[in-house]
């Protein structure tokens, strides 16, 4: 309790809270625009914060992680165009309300739930955060290796409706982050004899470059013509829409459990857990448990709330294993996991330990960023609704000065700059034939942290095995993993058996 108040009178500070309000209204910015993402964001931003003090670097850092989640919302609900991923569930029922004329209530009821699920779902990571930290000092490296392994194998299988495509991605992560000089013999290892290589892929490059510049050229590939935003014709009632939260209140804890759960999970994504929670509010509407005079599609309220308060409350969640156990809950988390090594930080079993006051300013900061999220977009409401009307593509060219810009300060090198185009490039390919990029990032983050653990476990125990299973999380893992690995293969049989279902002597009938 005394590092919490510490890092609440840190986080309070005037210019501490004044960029943890920018961070808010960066990411609304963000946010609002469509196909921009949370970590294409935190990856531009990383170098710029990178010359400020820990503390103050990630008020910025973690208010755009948050403004992203509600910043969607907006051109969800005025142009059925999400603009981030967690915002595709909202469009379901937020477009329609717009439709009817609705807007300005559809717009309230988002900017609210999110704040609600954001709230929740950290009010949850707080003592979930002391009781896993209390734990996980007692971690040994083979567990550590076993973790990392578990949490590679469930984002790759829970990413895409492809588990091997997310296989093979995260397994090339692995392979990308063994480039450089081994740490026991100093041997080099996959340099092609490139001298700038021998420590290691550049990571700020290669995450610019997977989130920012692939994003730039697959909106480049993808030119479309997008609908006009749709004339907000009712304005935003406060009193209306608290009214309207506490009548459905049971569905938006039911969203931030939903959220809160999967944000756990690495790689599991809001995405999912707004899908997952409009799904719930689709059954109750099926079974006529939900009081409403509208069907599913036409513009239910529920249904936009419980995906707002769930791709809100995964903030909470994603957060609790990057902090101890230095495992990232989504893409957004490992860019602000690498944020942290930058820092020279390792975030961890010891890090609440090590350094306090950042990893309770970090917690602290999270749950007041829903807050100025929440007054950040009640403020820019109008301005935000104007900027959709903008042409975006005008826009990808000051992205991609920005992520060259960003790649080259992070350490004042020219070939890092070819390093985050190549990924740009490597990450347009992996969207284009879907393979998962957050399995490719987790990959490089994770990669060093396993091989280091897992070599050093058998360093201790000489070269025996069975260390990795001779602990309960050990096992654990080990169990989760062949759990994973049964289900992949159960899917693949069932997968071809479809298939040879479908397939057979097809009959052609003609008209002579």
């Amino acid at each position: 309790m005394e590092h919490l108040f510490t890092a609440f009178a840190s986080v309070l500070f005037p210019v501490n809270l004044a960029l943890l309000f920018t961070g808010s209204a960066l990411g609304l910015l963000v946010g609002v625009l469509p196909g921009l993402s949370s970590p294409m964001a935190l990856a531009i931003l990383v170098p710029v914060a990178f010359g400020m003090e820990p503390v103050s670097a990630f008020m910025v850092l973690i208010g755009t992680y948050v403004g992203t989640k509600t910043g969607g919302a907006f051109s969800a609900i005025l142009m059925r165009t999400p603009g981030t991923p967690a915002a595709a569930a909202t469009a379901m029922e937020g477009h329609p309300m717009a439709l009817r004329g609705e807007a300005g209530r559809a717009l309230g009821l988002a900017i609210s739930a999110s704040f609600v699920g954001g709230t929740l779902s950290w009010l949850l990571a707080v003592p979930l955060v002391g009781v896993i930290g209390t734990y996980a000092v007692r971690i040994s490296s083979a567990d550590l290796a076993m973790i990392g392994i578990l949490a590679l194998t469930a984002v790759a299988s829970l990413s895409g409706q492809d588990v091997l495509k997310g296989l093979m991605a995260a397994l090339l992560g692995l392979v990308i982050s063994t480039i450089g000089l081994d740490e026991l013999s100093g041997t080099p290892r996959l340099t092609m004899g490139i001298y700038q290589l021998y420590g290691g892929v550049p990571f700020l490059a290669a995450i610019i470059g997977l989130f920012a510049i692939a994003t730039v050229l697959v909106d480049i590939s993808e030119v479309s013509v997008r609908k006009q935003p749709t004339a907000q014709k009712n304005s935003f009632s406060l009193l209306g829409t608290l009214r309207e939260m506490w009548i459905m209140r049971k569905i938006l804890l039911v969203g931030t459990a939903i959220g809160s759960a999967l944000g756990i999970v690495p790689g599991v994504g809001s995405d999912t857990a707004g899908w997952l929670s409009y799904a719930y509010v689709k059954r109750l509407a099926v079974r006529g448990l939900l009081k409403t005079d509208r069907k599913i599609g036409e513009g239910v309220p529920e249904g936009l709330a419980a995906p707002e308060a769930a791709n809100n409350a995964v903030t909470g969640g994603a957060t609790i294993p990057m902090l101890t156990l230095g495992i990232p809950g989504d893409g957004s988390t490992a860019i602000m996991l690498g944020a942290l090594m930058l820092f020279g930080l390792q975030p961890g079993p010891m890090f609440f330990r090590e350094s306090p006051d950042l990893a309770y300013s970090i917690l602290v900061a999270l749950g007041l960023a829903n807050l100025t999220t929440l007054v950040a977009a009640l403020v820019f409401i109008r301005p935000f609704v104007a900027i959709l009307k903008i042409d975006r593509a005008m826009l990808l060219g000051s992205v991609l000065v920005l992520a060259l810009v960003g790649s080259y300060a992070s350490s004042n090198a020219s070939y890092e700059m070819l390093i985050a185009l190549l990924f740009g490039f490597l990450g347009y390919f992996m969207h284009r034939f879907g393979y998962s990029i957050p399995a490719l990032a987790l990959g490089l983050i994770l990669g060093p942290v396993i091989e280091s653990n897992f070599r050093r476990a058998l360093l201790i125990t000489r070269g025996d095995y069975l260390v990795f299973l001779t602990s309960p999380v050990s096992l654990v893992c080990f169990l989760l993993i062949l759990s994973l690995a049964a289900k992949f293969c159960f899917d693949i049989i069932q997968s071809r058996r479809r298939q040879s279902a479908g397939e057979g002597p097809t009959i052609t009938t003609s008209n002579h």
